[in-house]
């Protein structure tokens, strides 16, 4: 661990993903509480970074590696110096990497030109050089062979050894305070060495902790030790001879670094990731949260609202500490069966629940969701849509199910059709099914009579299509074998395939918005392919962490990823060439299929219905009215009316309860869904984007909004001119 230097710490927030990337992170972890991924830039086993104005330093496996992030949404690579050692952490001081380089030592740099760096100095030290701490003229190394080594770097190409001191154990970490230096000695816990004659460092006090002392760090009169598998030890240091344990928390993986700022101690848990410890009373220290990087987790530097992880196998993480409860369970409900897909309309949730088939759950309360119908289907449920009264059902190889579920409490089958292969996604628009079916890829049904579904045209390429999604006259098709596939359907009965884009890996699932197709490609993550010209599908970007996207659901610049066992993702799309992960919940099972609705994200998560609940979503800002509370109900007209394509909609909430704004047409159509959840009181305003529920814009026209709470309902009108 180093001295923290305030003025030559600025960690930026754009440290991204594009840069030299070799593969990219898999995020196993939950944002419980306050941690959320920013970015991250993957280079082989990352033990450590360090970060000086517009500079990071990075210490991996093979050297030093610098990049340049003064554009922090386009860093690029400056240069980078290959060393034999093994390189294990650094520090940067005025203009020199001061690096402990495993075997070989210490390897000083100039990096006056960070895009020539010039190795300038080195000190054999006799074993393994672990951490390195450089204050004024004095480099202080621990040599997990000899202790400390104290070394001259006053002409940094000439260091030379100064004094020693063998702590008798294996040091991993270093930390200074005054004339006190402070080393995590591994299976000898925690030793303080008076180095006020340098020439002569003294142990003045030691305590022996239960694991082994990786990491340190000092602030005030306490020493918080990383301390292996036996979490963070904190010690009174006041009395430097006689140091002394106050308190200490397990944490769930092995304790590499700690680094500690406003009451917060940031543990580096090598296969648990990122561990945040409350340590404002330090006698009694608890967990805040934990980000589960991909790989170990070596160490961490925080600085603001930015904790910078040094990831062996997963890279250097970028994660915001600041911003509290983006991604927090809700409710969830245990299935006899494996859930495969969820589709919301108003409260209640339908899952294709394999061999259970169709099940209904009311989820008004998210917190206490309660499946209330079911009906079970000859096959296997393996994908489901609502549209008014009806549940289209994929039921695998008994093909198509239509059931009604105008009473949701005694759900029944009205129609079927029999498929000679296994149906795996299903799409409805109007009058007509499309059934993604393997071995066929897409067949289409005329649902006008749903008691007697027909067959009026079929797709039949020999693929194996398992999700499909359909928008105007075009059927886009996630295809096992062939990826992305796009057929003209404007003659459901004659359909043709117009262009495809065969993706990296095994396309599951598609997600269609604007003139973006959003594939969910499995072991290559999320596939951004530029549909505007359908004829002629471009790439445009990808997230490709390790794992297995399953299914996508895109709102405005977000896509919600399913991706198996690794949970849910949440990826910022808004510059599709270079989508960035801002969130993730890792939930119990594997997620396969989800479905988001305002603030919440539903979630077909193997043996279990499981809802999450994230500021993401909410629409909802608060209007402060100063000391004036409003009373009553009040639904104000929108402004600016006339609008084009964005307006406004005030209104006001005297008491906490479920609200419900939604949109309709001038036939009285529901188009869209503004807001369903529960708010507190108080004055509220939320946007409407001239966009119904499946994000196609509106023609010109007049609209009504419509809000209903328990004890209020009202509606206005209002004019789209384009």
């Amino acid at each position: 661990m180093r001295l923290v230097n305030s003025a030559v710490l600025k960690l930026c927030v754009g440290l991204v993903c594009a840069l030299l990337i070799v593969g990219f992170i898999c995020v196993g972890g939950a944002f419980a509480n306050d941690v959320n991924y920013v970015s991250s830039i993957l280079w082989t086993q990352v033990k450590d970074v360090y970060v000086v104005d517009d500079t990071a330093y990075c210490s991996f496996v093979n050297g030093l590696v610098i990049i340049d992030v003064s554009d922090s949404t386009s860093p690029s690579f400056v240069s980078s110096f290959y060393l034999p050692g093994g390189a294990e952490r650094l520090f940067v001081s005025d203009n020199y990497v001061y690096l402990a380089d495993g075997d070989a030592g210490l390897i000083i740099f100039d990096v006056t030109d960070p895009a020539n760096p010039d190795s300038v100095g080195n000190y054999a030290t006799p074993g393994k050089a672990y951490d390195v701490l450089v204050v004024d003229t004095l480099a202080y190394l621990v040599d997990g062979n000899l202790g400390l080594q104290i070394l001259s770097v006053n002409d940094p190409a000439n260091p030379y050894l100064v004094g020693s001191y063998d702590t008798k154990g294996s040091p991993r970490g270093v930390f200074v305070q005054d004339s006190l230096v402070f080393v995590a000695d591994y299976t000898k816990g925690l030793k303080i060495i008076n180095v006020k004659d340098p020439a002569n460092p003294d142990s003045v006090g030691s305590y022996q902790t239960e694991g082994y002392g990786r990491g340190v760090f000092v602030q005030d009169s306490l020493a918080y030790v990383a301390d292996s598998h036996k979490g963070l030890k904190i010690i009174n240091i006041k009395d430097p001879t006689n140091p002394d344990s106050i308190g200490s928390l397990d944490t769930p993986g092995d304790a590499q670094a700690v680094y500690v700022g406003d009451g917060l101690a940031y543990v580096a848990d090598y296969t648990q990731g990122l561990t945040v410890i409350n340590v404002d009373d330090p006698t009694n220290p608890y967990s805040e949260d934990n980000y589960n990087t991909s790989g170990w987790s070596y160490d961490v530097f925080v600085q603001g609202s930015l904790a910078c992880v040094a990831d062996a196998y997963g890279g250097l993480y970028i994660i915001d500490v600041g911003n509290p409860a983006d991604l927090g369970l809700v409710g969830n409900y245990d299935t006899p069966e494996t859930i495969n897909s969820v589709f919301l309309q108003d409260s209640l949730a339908y899952v294709a629940n394999n061999r259970d088939g169709l099940r209904i759950i009311n989820v008004r309360d998210p917190a206490n969701p309660d499946s209330i119908g079911r009906v079970d289907t000859p096959a296997r449920a393996l994908d489901v849509l609502v549209q008014d009264s009806l549940a289209y059902v994929a039921d695998a190889n008994s093909g198509l199910q239509i059931i009604s579920i105008k009473d949701p409490t005694n759900p029944y089958l009205v129609g079927e059709y029999d498929t000679d292969d296994w149906a795996r996604g299903v799409f409805v628009q109007g009058s007509l099914a499309y059934l993604a079916v393997s071995n066929i890829d897409l067949l289409i049904f005329d649902v006008s009579d749903p008691a007697n579904p027909d067959s009026i045209g079929a797709y039949d390429k020999a693929g194996y299509a398992i999700g499909v999604f359909v928008q105007d006259t075009l059927a886009y098709l996630a295809d096992w074998s062939d990826g992305l596939l796009i057929l003209n359907v404007k003659d459901p009965a004659n359909p043709d395939s117009i262009g495809s884009y065969n993706t990296p890996g095994t396309a599951y699932g598609v997600f269609v918005l604007d003139s973006l197709a959003y594939v969910a490609d499995y072991n290559w993550g999320l596939q951004i392919i530029n549909v505007k010209d359908p004829g002629n599908p471009e790439f445009v970007g990808s997230f490709t962490p390790s794992g297995y996207a399953r299914e996508v659901y895109v709102v405005d610049s977000l896509a919600y990823v399913a991706y198996e066992s690794a949970g849910l993702m949440v990826v910022n799309v808004s510059d599709p060439t270079s989508p960035i992960l801002i969130g993730s919940y890792n939930t119990p099972g594997l997620a396969n299929g989800l479905f988001v609705k305002d603030q919440y994200v539903y979630i077909a998560d193997s043996y279990s219905f499981t809802i999450l609940e994230t500021s993401y979503f909410s629409k909802v800002r608060e209007i402060s009215d100063g000391e004036t509370r409003p009373s009553g109900f009040v639904l104000f007209q929108n402004y600016p009316n006339p609008f084009n394509p964005t307006t406004n909609i005030e209104f006001v909430l005297s008491e906490s309860g479920q609200v419900k704004i939604e949109i309709f047409n001038i036939l009285g159509q529901r188009i869209r869904t503004l807001v369903d959840q529960r708010l507190k009181p108080g004055h509220k305003l939320v946007d409407w984007d001239g966009k119904d529920d499946s994000g196609a814009e509106v023609s010109s026209g007049i609209y009504f909004y419509r809000l209903q709470t328990d004890d209020f309902t009202d509606a206005k009108k209002m004019l789209l001119l384009k």
